[in-house]
């Protein structure tokens, strides 16, 4: 779980561009397959982009995470939406989703192949009949170099990174100060799964269909590296 300090550092970032152009991805998607959806949940919402850029286009939508610092940030920016903080392994709604998402390498911070298995167990159980869950996973071609660098946020706060790897696990280690004091030392993991596991996982959990692609769209860049799963 994310503290505070390590949300306000996240929403500065800039990170927030991806889930920006994925919302509109996602609704061409939708429309060039010909999938109606009305509803979505999006698991792992951090600061809420991506229901906000999905709701412009029409979509019912409810934020999920586990980090309350990150469902402070989705409803301070985006007031007019609904956020709650839940376990992605552990939840239910008294309704059902057209479309569940989640996205930004979310999944991967599951450390365990158990934790996925019931991650979809919820999901399954969530989605609406002939509902779709839509993710994507960290691959080898997104992690980051190792070499340390330091970011300015403003003139009090500043923050130094630091990427490890060892053998599937990948961590982020953050360092902040304010004013020239450390007040935050984070590590975020993650860890690489092999997409046939994942595949194996749905089948396992009553998806009748699953699909990995490199890209939702036809003109997608060929170099992307981030793999989109699709499971009906």
């Amino acid at each position: 779980m994310y503290s505070d300090l390590f949300c306000r550092i996240y929403d500065t970032l800039g990170w927030n561009a991806y889930p920006e152009e994925l919302a509109e991805q996602i609704w061409r998607w939708l429309r060039l397959r010909g999938r109606p959806a009305e509803s979505c949940l999006d698991l792992g919402c951090g600061t809420g982009v991506l229901c906000a850029g999905l709701a412009a286009h029409g979509l019912d939508t409810l934020g999920t995470d586990l980090s309350p610092g990150m469902i402070a940030l989705a409803r301070e920016r985006f007031p007019a939406l609904r956020f709650e903080t839940a376990d992605m392994t552990d939840f239910s709604f008294p309704r059902r989703f057209d479309l569940i998402t989640c996205t930004g390498d979310a999944l991967n911070h599951l450390p365990e192949p158990e934790d996925l298995r019931r991650a979809f167990c919820c999901v399954r159980a969530a989605l609406s009949e002939g509902g779709v869950f839509l993710f994507d996973l960290l691959c080898e071609g997104e992690i980051p170099s190792p070499e340390p660098f330091e970011l300015d946020f403003s003139d009090t706060l500043k923050a130094r990174f630091r990427v490890e790897r060892a053998g599937d696990t990948v961590r982020l280690l953050v360092e902040a100060r304010e004013n020239g004091v450390p007040t935050l030392r984070e590590t975020v993991t993650e860890r690489l799964y092999d997409p046939a596991l994942v595949l194996a996982l749905l089948r396992e959990t009553g998806f009748r269909k699953a699909e990995l692609t490199h890209a939702l769209l036809p003109d997608a860049p060929a170099d992307a590296a981030t793999w989109f799963v699709v499971a009906e």
